[in-house]
């Protein structure tokens, strides 16, 4: 004796039978909502604690006791913080599109698309309130890092010290990531000898993440290279001279009457 099966409304590729339910319908492969939430808390986690690390830095040459004739010292501490931080943030929401836009290579699911949009909107939205932040704040931070190159200006100093931390953190990713690209192309040649992540469309997938987050490291130190006298000599480069200084003032000493 044979049963029918029949499918239960709602869900695709379902069947029921006298001895349960049963579902045999595809699995929904991809991302999913709380992936990508757990990917975003931890994303999230890193950028809070390179930031304490970051600002803790800004904040501890700026306290240093040099003389503050303009008394900026303070506004700079606060718009060089907001850049690392939103250069950071614009650096990770553009990494989630790429990441959501890379699912769409190969073979895949046709429900994965409107995950692959939530997640192309949310890193589009932060990648955008983030540029548009690190705009404004760090205008005005070089503003006051450039300005009285004459004499003393501590605001010069914290500039030089978020330039050197966004050259530390971008220099370290490109280590990573070119590391990472050179030993994924290893595996898409040789996949039985240096592993298959999953087979060559995952690899792929990673490849093009990596090469991407390499790319903009070397595109954020290329903008950042002479961006505050004297400038980043790396790679063999010199940096730009320093400001010139004015010479210095001494007041007249007066004559000493003849005895």
């Amino acid at each position: 004796m044979t049963t029918a099966s029949t499918l239960i409304p709602g869900i695709p590729g379902s069947s029921s039978s006298p001895g349960g339910v049963t579902y045999t319908g595809p699995s929904n492969s991809g991302l999913s909502f709380a992936s990508l939430a757990g990917s975003l808390v931890s994303v999230l986690a890193v950028l809070v604690l390179l930031s304490f690390v970051a600002v803790f830095v800004i904040i501890v040459v700026a306290n240093r006791a040099d003389p503050d004739p303009s008394g900026r010292r303070p506004q700079s501490v606060y718009f060089f913080a907001v850049s690392f931080v939103t250069i950071g943030t614009t650096i990770l929401g553009s990494l989630v599109v790429v990441v959501a836009l890379v699912q769409l290579i190969g073979h895949h699911s046709g429900s994965i698309t409107n995950t692959v949009a939530r997640a192309a909107v949310i890193g589009g939205l932060i990648a955008l309130v983030s540029a548009y932040l690190l705009s404004a704040h760090l205008r005005r931070g070089l503003d006051t890092a450039r300005s009285d190159q004459s004499v003393a200006n501590p605001s010069r100093r914290v500039g030089q010290s978020y330039v050197s931390a966004v050259a530390f953190v971008a220099v370290a990713t490109l280590l990573f990531t070119t590391i990472l690209s050179i030993y994924l192309l290893f595996a898409l040649v040789r996949p039985a000898v240096f592993g298959s992540f999953g087979g060559s469309t995952p690899a792929f997938r990673l490849l093009v993440v990596f090469l991407y987050l390499g790319g903009v490291s070397v595109l954020v130190l290329w903008s950042h290279r002479d961006l505050i006298p004297p400038g980043l000599g790396f790679l063999g480069r010199p940096g730009s001279p320093p400001p010139p200084q004015a010479p210095p003032v001494y007041a007249p000493v007066p004559d000493m009457p003849a005895s």
